[in-house]
């Protein structure tokens, strides 16, 4: 990852393609270097390229965005020794759950989706006071993810713990893990995917539409073969509602890398790549298409009333809905 800065850069508008309905855009952005990432944290949104980093920031600037030298602050902490060698930890700043990460690396899932077949055996929380709880899972079952997410679903002022994990009979499937009693346990999931090698990609987690309460989690099954989108909602009372099979053609993923971050939520609607990675769709809401010069394989982030991602090529897009 480079850090280093570097001189002024060259904000060109290469491209702009309004649509007909909606004052929908898309911006490309000339910079000194292709952007190799987009990365967003707690302190701010970055791009970073072959020739340094760049801090994006919504202002008065080619297609309403800034790109500032900087370094990026506020990454992730790496999952401790012996745990998954190339997770994260996750944190919460409120709530009984501070922290969590995937434990007990093991290759008894021969998939290797995520670039290697390394996965995760077990989930690791640590509480506010420090303690340290743990769910293991059998030996037909790992965490085919990188980073656990921490999120109070039900609004009760107790964090959840949200999984993707895959087992050798059915595939993939969310698992949400909470505490009780003390101990760290599955309160609840998803269904699989039906067989074993079918991988799915959770794309936002977002407030329940229903003006209960509760929380939505969007994801995206098979993002490498149809991409279907489902929902798992999690109401204010702690019940769960399924959604299976509300769109299709899309993905946020691709086979092999560890960005799982192709997917924003911006204005309350949730966008996602479609299959070919050619068009920005918002599924949930029926808005129309966002066509891109090029397929996308960075992250997608909102900053503003924006998103950002960039091309396969490096080619920086801003793009507004």
């Amino acid at each position: 990852m480079t850090n280093f800065l570097f001189g002024p850069i060259l904000a060109v508008a290469l491209l702009m393609t309004p649509t007909v309905a909606h004052a929908q855009a898309v911006t490309a952005i000339e910079t000194e270097g292709a952007v190799t990432a987009i990365v967003q944290t707690p302190r701010g949104s970055y791009a970073e390229t072959e020739r340094g980093t760049l801090r994006i920031e919504p202002g008065d600037c080619n297609a309403g965005i800034c790109l500032v030298p900087d370094v990026i602050r506020g990454l992730p902490q790496r999952a401790p020794e012996g745990a998954l060698p190339d997770g994260f930890v996750a944190t919460a700043a409120a709530g009984e759950i501070r922290r969590a990460w995937y434990g007990r690396p093991t290759d008894r899932y021969a998939h290797g989706v995520l670039g290697d077949a390394i996965e995760g055996g077990s989930v690791v929380a640590q509480t506010s006071n420090g303690t340290i709880v743990e769910f293991v899972l059998p030996d037909t079952q790992v965490f085919e993810d990188i980073t656990p997410r921490i999120r109070d679903l039900d609004g009760n002022g107790a964090n959840e713990v949200i999984t993707i994990r895959a087992s050798q009979s059915g595939g993939a499937a969310i698992a949400i893990y909470g505490l009780r009693g003390g101990e760290l346990v599955e309160i609840a999931s998803s269904r699989e995917n039906g067989r074993p090698n079918r991988w799915l990609n959770i794309a936002a987690i977002v407030p329940a539409g229903s003006g209960e309460g509760g929380s939505t989690i969007i994801g995206v099954r098979t993002p490498h073969i149809g991409g279907r989108l489902f929902t798992v909602t999690m109401a204010a009372n702690g019940t769960i509602t399924e959604r299976n099979d509300i769109a299709r053609n899309l993905s946020n993923h691709l086979i092999g890398s560890r960005e799982l971050g192709l997917s924003a939520v911006l204005g309350g609607d949730a966008f996602i790549p479609s299959q070919d990675r050619r068009s920005l769709r918002a599924p949930l809401s029926g808005a129309t298409d966002i066509a891109l010069p090029a397929p996308i394989d960075k992250a997608i982030i909102a900053t503003g009333n924006r998103l950002v991602t960039a091309t396969e090529d490096g080619v920086l897009l801003v793009i507004e809905p």
